[in-house]
């Protein structure tokens, strides 16, 4: 297997979503894996894929959404090979008989983040973000909704879009000009611009979601919670598919009820004193009924 990154592996983000669920399977030893890292420009990953398919890798991984177009015309020039490719809800209908897609229930793992932080009771409520993506776009509406569920009288800031994904600069400057207008929660993904949020809010004693315990030290006291995307089982999927030959038209999604959503690093901190102690089994349970469909998710269209 051939895994190659728009970022670092260790990113504690969306990279590193792909190389903790690859690697699992290569120390359990049942693959060969080689992984390439921060190929940010897709036009520099496509020579990648052929060489990675011309050698013989049974399944190539590209890991980044500006990688789709350069995968499927690999995959058009070697048929014999198998590849994934990832996007947004509509990628999944691009499955084909070579590739694999992969995507996640943006609009859900918003709706449980927000729910995360209605709990605080914290008010008001930024978000600060990278680029103004439609799969993030979903994930924050769906987040506004777990938001209302948790804590109606929340009010939210407009989210903030920095434009990159990476750049912890710019996410400091933006999570710091809301908290100067008012915000006690800062609601963020844990991607390479997460520490430059957690920075500014352990500045100011604001509490935060969504940033990874892996962030940063300032992370780790700021920050109550987040969902994370654990990859495992689906690489599984895709392993088992392989072997059984029923690769074609495998469309592959992240959500709860498959269990490559999850809730993690739920922590009392003491910038959002009032988080019940028993947060943790309040999101089990919304988990459940989430996944049971007992609480369903209002799903986000362009334009909202």
């Amino acid at each position: 297997m051939a895994v190659v990154l728009a970022g670092l592996a260790d990113d504690s983000g969306f990279h590193q979503i792909a190389a903790d669920g690859v690697r699992k399977f290569q120390q359990d030893g049942e693959i060969s894996l080689q992984i390439r890292e921060s190929v940010i420009n897709p036009v520099d990953a496509e020579p990648i894929f052929r060489q990675y398919a011309a050698e013989g890798y049974d399944l190539v991984i590209g890991w980044g959404f500006s990688y789709a177009d350069a995968i499927f015309r690999t995959a058009k020039e070697f048929p014999g090979s198998h590849f994934l490719t990832t996007g947004g809800a509509d990628v999944a209908q691009k499955a084909t008989d070579n590739v694999a897609t992969w995507t996640y229930a943006a609009e859900e793992m918003g709706f449980l983040l927000g729910y995360i932080a209605g709990q605080s009771k914290l008010s008001p409520v930024a978000v600060v973000e990278g680029e103004k993506q439609p799969f993030v776009q979903a994930q924050w509406f769906g987040f506004s909704q777990g938001l209302r569920l948790a804590n109606p009288a929340a009010v939210e800031m407009p989210p903030i879009y920095t434009g990159s994904f990476e750049d912890a600069g710019k996410a400091n400057q933006a999570t710091a000009t809301r908290i100067r207008e008012g915000a006690r929660l800062v609601a963020a993904n844990a991607e390479g611009y997460a520490a430059g949020v957690a920075s500014a809010a352990k500045a100011a004693g604001v509490a935060t979601v969504g940033l990874a315990s892996t962030t940063s030290e300032a992370a780790r006291e700021v920050n109550i919670g987040r969902v994370r995307v654990d990859l495992v089982p689906l690489v599984r999927e895709l392993l088992d598919r392989l072997k059984n030959k029923t690769f074609a038209r495998l469309a592959l999604k992240s959500t709860l009820a498959n269990r490559s959503l999850v809730p993690s690093d739920i922590a009392k901190v003491a910038t959002a004193p009032d988080v019940p102690g028993d947060l943790g089994s309040r999101v089990d349970d919304l988990v459940g009924q989430l996944a049971g469909g007992k609480v369903t998710v209002q799903p986000w269209t362009p334009g909202r």
